[in-house]
C-alpha cells in the first residue's frame, strides 16, 4: 500500500506473496509517477520483504533516488500505513463476505478509489521535537 502524505490519497496492491519477488514486481509501477522527483522516501516497517537484501539491491540499483528509511520495531503506533490500513479496514472491509481472492481483490480495487474521494486528508504531523521534550520532561522514568 502506498500512503501520499501531503494529500492523504492511498493505493493498494494485492501481492500473489509477501516476499521481496513480489514486492520488487510493483516497485516499477509505484514508483513510475515519481521518476522525475530529485529523491523519494519510502518509509517502511521491517517486513521481511521490505529488509530483504534483494529488495534493498533492487532499489539501489534501479532507483538511486529513493531512500528506504524503516519505522522502528514495535512502534506500529508510529507507522502511518498500518493507521491507514485499520481505518480503510473499518469502512470497507468489516462484516466482508467474498467467495475467492480474485472477488476480494476487486472489492479493494473498487474501494480504494472511493476512500481517496471520501476519506483522504493530508496527513500534518503535530508532534515536534520540542514536544517530546516537554513530553519527556513531564514524565520523567
Amino acid at each position: 500500500m502506498k500512503l501520499e502524505v501531503h494529500t492523504g490519497q492511498m493505493r493498494g496492491w494485492c501481492l500473489e506473496r509477501n516476499d521481496s519477488a513480489s514486492l520488487r514486481a510493483v516497485l516499477p509501477e509505484l514508483l513510475e509517477e515519481y521518476r522525475h522527483s530529485p529523491r523519494i522516501h519510502l518509509i517502511w516497517d521491517n517486513g521481511s520483504s521490505h529488509v530483504c537484501r534483494q529488495t534493498l539491491d533492487f532499489l539501489r540499483h534501479n532507483y538511486p533516488h529513493v531512500r528506504v528509511l524503516f519505522t522502528p520495531a514495535h512502534a506500529s503506533w508510529l507507522n502511518q500505513a498500518e493507521l491507514l490500513l485499520r481505518t480503510f479496514g473499518a469502512h470497507y472491509l468489516q462484516r466482508g463476505d467474498w467467495a475467492s481472492r480474485s472477488e476480494f481483490i476487486a472489492h479493494l480495487e473498487a474501494s480504494w478509489p472511493e476512500y481517496n474521494r471520501l476519506y483522504a486528508h493530508p496527513f500534518t504531523w503535530s508532534w515536534t521535537r520540542p514536544k517530546m521534550h516537554e513530553w519527556v520532561d513531564r514524565h520523567p522514568s
